[in-house]
């Protein structure tokens, strides 16, 4: 006797779409860390262009370049400037932003090497767990068209993230 898991179902079906299950892309970058700071400290460094210039770290950052943020009218841009020139922009646009998460349309641009390329726009969600002294903060990163886009991004989060934890560590 056949049962329903004996009968097959063609993959162009209804019932394979609505049942299949959510395979997780393996381009997205999923982190935790725990910051010792209240949840609105926090939410400060991830939105204001100020604390962002102190924590973010471009992954070919060197001794001779800077960083500058700026506002922008719903997020802000992000500029890594080395030898009198922008060598890479980041803009985040807010989709939408709250105490505790908020997504960013995330866009990369680089012209260090000529011509100046854009890369598709990915996705920045930010959660925050915890409130009072001690808060635990979750990126999920999504949405990249290449693994050179995932792996520059995953060294951006991953050193930047420690800065942030480091640096509100120290402050508190």
């Amino acid at each position: 006797m056949d049962t329903l898991l004996d009968i097959p179902v063609p993959a162009d079906s209804i019932a394979h779409r609505c049942f299949a299950p959510a395979i997780p892309s393996p381009l997205t970058i999923a982190m935790a860390i725990a910051v010792s700071a209240e949840a609105r400290r926090i939410f400060q460094a991830l939105t204001l262009p100020e604390y962002l210039e102190t924590w973010i770290v471009f992954p070919e950052q060197s001794a001779d370049s800077s960083l500058t943020a700026s506002q922008l009218e719903n997020g802000y841009r992000l500029d890594q400037r080395a030898a009198g020139s922008v060598q890479t922009t980041i803009t985040g646009s807010f989709l939408f932003r709250h105490h505790r998460k908020m997504r960013l349309r995330w866009r990369r641009t680089s012209s260090a090497n000529s011509p100046q390329k854009i890369h598709p726009d990915s996705l920045v969600d930010f959660r925050l767990r915890g409130n009072f002294g001690s808060s635990i903060l979750e990126l999920r990163h999504s949405r990249f068209a290449s693994h050179a886009e995932f792996f520059w991004h995953q060294t951006l989060w991953q050193n930047s993230l420690a800065r942030l934890a480091s640096l509100l560590r120290s402050a508190a």
